[in-house]
């Protein structure tokens, strides 16, 4: 099983950076977009797409990553190509008495998570984990259990990833 992504906390813009990121133009926008794109294009690249100069391509790529807008650039594993045929998710009750933190925590020994969230409804967390087969599956749900201080969890098998074209 492999660990991917563990969870991180994440500072959240203040007040004043707030009113930063309202001040964004038809630039940045452009910029935002071919990002999303293509989180490799060069800084040259991006000043054609924003009609602006390479230099001043990246530094609006600089204040767009410090008032919060541009929180990580990332590389998209393929879980498939190492052996992790079996994607899910992973809904979680947390036992009474264990908090969010605990459990969030708990979460970075666990591999093969990928992605988790705290969730509103029955559940407390949602869970996106990447595993070898249904047996595999089956350890990290017995390992939620017993290191994470989880109650029950309702998983659901991916059956296919939808890709969706931004325009």
């Amino acid at each position: 099983m492999a660990n991917f992504v563990r969870l991180s906390r994440k500072k959240q813009p203040d007040a004043e950076e707030s009113e930063k990121i309202t001040a964004m133009d038809e630039r940045d926008v452009r910029i935002l977009s071919a990002l999303g794109n293509n989180g490799r294009i060069s800084y040259q690249e991006l000043g054609k797409i924003a009609n602006l100069s390479a230099n001043a391509a990246a530094q609006r790529v600089r204040r767009l990553e410090t008032v919060g807008v541009i929180r990580r650039f990332s590389v998209e594993v393929s879980p498939a190509t190492l052996g992790l045929k079996l994607q899910a998710f992973v809904d979680v009750k947390l036992r009474q008495g264990t908090t969010m933190e605990a459990f969030e925590k708990a979460l970075g020994n666990i591999p093969g998570i990928r992605e988790a969230a705290s969730i509103t409804g029955t559940f407390d967390a949602r869970l996106q984990v990447d595993c070898a087969d249904p047996a595999e599956l089956g350890r990290l749900v017995e390992q939620l259990r017993v290191q994470a201080g989880v109650q029950s969890t309702s998983s659901t098998v991916i059956c296919r990833e939808l890709q969706i074209k931004r325009r």
